[in-house]
């Protein structure tokens, strides 16, 4: 069985390089409608996005340049767990537990919403080590 490492793949054009960082623009086409991952990969509603790559290889591209990032596919999966069913679940569970406990609808949506508003804060101050587990990367 072959086990080939799939991965997400936009274009863009390098909009700044600042040492080893550069700093990508990523477009969306209408190539996102054909791909199979858009449904977790969150670009596809969004026009422009900055994606910051750190590269050791800064040197040899130019502000202007077309560029293709790729991101792996397991990746897209674990964003989509972070940002979307662990809130859900959350989310749910507290609207259940408070609707059985309490009865009370509006109760228990205002706190449902409440409880997941510490996940985000936590997302929130992980952000960096979170960022460094999301690298984007420069096809050659």
């Amino acid at each position: 069985m072959e086990n080939k490492l799939k991965n997400i793949e936009h274009p863009g054009v390098v909009e700044s390089i600042k040492g080893n960082l550069v700093k990508v623009r990523i477009q969306t086409r209408t190539a996102c409608g054909d791909c199979k991952s858009k449904s977790y990969c969150g670009l596809q509603d969004v026009k422009d996005k900055i994606v910051e790559i750190e590269t050791h290889k800064a040197g040899k591209y130019k502000v202007g340049q077309d560029v293709i990032i790729t991101l792996k596919e397991s990746l897209g999966y674990k964003a989509l767990l972070l940002g979307y069913l662990i809130p859900l679940v959350i989310l749910l569970v507290a609207l259940v537990l408070m609707m059985v406990f309490t009865g009370n609808e509006p109760l228990s949506a205002l706190v449902a919403v409440l409880v997941i508003v510490p996940y985000y804060v936590m997302v929130f101050v992980y952000r960096n080590k979170l960022r460094r587990t999301f690298n984007f990367y420069i096809k050659d």
